[in-house]
């Protein structure tokens, strides 16, 4: 313990200068008291101290120049490339760095000149097997495009190919996944979720290198696979990332996985749908729901009012096509109710909630639901026809469940509740049209996990996350960032605490440019009966 005893000397002084002060104040003595004397002037503040200079251009280039080679994070740099800034492109130079670790993960990062101090993870689609890079070039090796939240948002930039090679046949998935050799097990466990971390750790590092400091503000954005990638973020790194945007996906890759088998499984028998059934229901779906939104436009704009009974389309029926490769059978029309009616266990378990109408419903969708088994159970006879055939949803959706959740490729949705809790912002979003990925299951489980958030303290859980809908889009479709600003959503979020409530989904419909609201979900965009129907200006979210 501290002697906190003063000394003598100076206690006695206090005691002097306190009788003086209470004279004074009682007017001790009789006599006038003196002026007090003009207090001394405050010192001039002390200038802010300058900002230290971030390195300069012929720096940075030296960097770029010389990591070839240098492992960072486990990553082994295999090449750098200088871009210089162009005004119709790129305002900042910035240098492009490749690197690898074993077996077949390969990383970019894009590290602009103008940092930010932002840095932005892209998700992958499908199997993944490619890098989704920032860059675009030309048959020169010419840059042509570059990614808004590096030329616009002043981002580092990162992506992998998910520890896979598309363009190696012994390195792609998923049939590396089934190879037996510990390089198909760490590929499986990459793309499962080890890809991420170390994209992520890499991607930093990175920033230090360059610029000295570690990022400001962290983001993860993704679609398809690239949201399932952008939960696992959530779950598994919320302390690297503080806003994240994930779309087309559903938060239960073992409920969607098996949704795709059951579909796969009715391949080669009467019930099956041949693409031009298909592609005949979905125009009669379309024509019956067009205008639900206040304007007949091609586009199921309000998904949720579409309540289309594939019934009418059963040969015989009034109305029906007479043309027997056209209609549907008694058995085909009960294959196509079940795309869009909840899938459930006969213990009256949800395992999918139905998808909306959309073009390509069970169409090739043993692909991906054969992959994921085989993620989950080891068994690359997953992969034929003949095994998910005999898929049985019973018993296999606990196969699925069990061993997705094992290998670390599906979603603990207490998990992503707490990275909302924790008060980092989540935009979770789907296609209004998807035939991939069921929007109405994502949205059933992201209000499960906002339950729990809401249930864990977080009262609002708006404050934290929102669910919005892309109209009349198909898989993937809007994930562009020049087609949905989700940079600008997620950083003015975080950044600056705007929510987003609405924003504008910009594509093109044959020739035409046309834009549309994207309204938070069940909200739609509902044209305002007056406007160009082209223009998003001319429709209201509403319910």
């Amino acid at each position: 313990m501290r002697n906190e005893t003063l000394p003598r000397a100076l206690l006695l002084s206090g005691l002097v200068i306190a009788a003086g002060l209470s004279l004074q104040g009682c007017g001790g003595g009789g006599n006038t008291p003196a002026p007090a004397p003009a207090p001394a002037p405050a010192p001039a503040p002390a200038p802010a101290p300058a900002p230290a200079p971030g390195p300069t251009a012929e720096q940075l280039k030296t960097t770029c120049n010389s990591l070839t080679g240098q492992v960072i994070e486990g990553v082994t740099i295999t090449k750098t490339r200088r871009f210089e800034a162009a005004e119709s492109v790129n305002p900042s130079g910035f240098c492009q760095v490749l690197g690898t670790r074993a077996p077949f993960l390969d990383i970019e990062v894009d590290v602009p000149d103008n940092w930010t101090g932002r840095y932005w993870q892209q998700g992958g689609g499908g199997f993944d097997g490619r890098i989704p890079s920032a860059l675009t070039t030309d048959a020169n090796g010419n840059l042509t495009s570059l990614s808004p939240a590096v030329a616009l948002k002043g981002a580092i930039y990162a992506a992998s190919n998910g520890g896979n090679r598309a363009t190696v046949a012994a390195q792609a998935a998923p049939a590396v996944w089934g190879n037996g050799t510990p390089e198909g097990r760490q590929s499986a466990t990459d793309y499962a979720y080890q890809a991420l971390g170390t994209t992520v750790y890499f991607g930093k590092a990175l920033a230090k290198a360059f610029h000295g400091s570690a990022p400001t503000h962290s983001y993860f954005n993704g679609c398809s696979n690239g949201g399932r990638n952008a939960y696992i973020a959530a779950q598994r790194w919320p302390e690297e990332f503080d806003g994240i945007v994930s779309g087309c996906e559903t938060m239960d890759m073992a409920g969607q996985a098996s949704a795709w088998l059951q579909a796969a499984s009715y391949s080669g028998t009467p019930a099956a749908l041949s693409g031009a059934q298909n592609n005949s229901a979905w125009s009669a779906a379309l024509s019956a729901c067009d205008s639900l939104d206040g304007v007949t436009d091609g586009l199921i704009g309000n998904p949720k009012a579409c309540a289309f009974d594939p019934a009418v389309l059963q040969c015989g029926a009034p109305g029906a096509s007479s043309d027997p490769s056209i209609c549907l059978t008694a058995a085909q029309v009960t294959t196509m109710k079940s795309f869009i009616t909840d899938l459930k266990l006969q213990n009256g378990t949800t395992v999918l909630s139905g998808y909306s109408w959309a073009r390509g419903l069970g169409q090739g969708w043993g692909g991906l639901g054969g992959g994921f088994a085989l993620l989950a159970s080891g068994d690359p006879a997953w992969l034929t026809p003949a095994r998910q055939s005999g898929f049985q949803l019973e018993s296999d959706y606990y196969m699925l469940g069990n061993g997705l959740a094992r290998i670390g490729a599906d979603h603990d949705k207490a998990a992503i509740a707490a990275f909302i809790t924790a008060g980092k912002k989540l935009i979770s979003w789907h296609d209004g049209s998807d035939g991939l990925l069921s929007p109405d299951d994502h949205y059933r489980n992201w209000t499960t996990m906002t339950g729990i958030a809401k249930f864990n303290g977080l009262a609002d859980p708006s404050s934290a996350t929102r669910f919005f809908i892309v109209p009349g889009a198909g898989h993937s479709a809007g994930s562009s960032l020049q087609e949905v600003d989700w940079a600008g959503s997620i950083m003015g979020w975080v950044e600056d605490g705007v929510a987003p409530t609405q924003m504008t989904y910009t594509f093109k419909s044959g020739a035409t440019t046309r834009s549309m609201p994207v309204c938070q979900y069940p909200q739609y965009p509902k044209y305002n009966g007056t406007g160009v129907i082209n223009a998003a200006a001319s429709y209201s979210c509403t319910s």
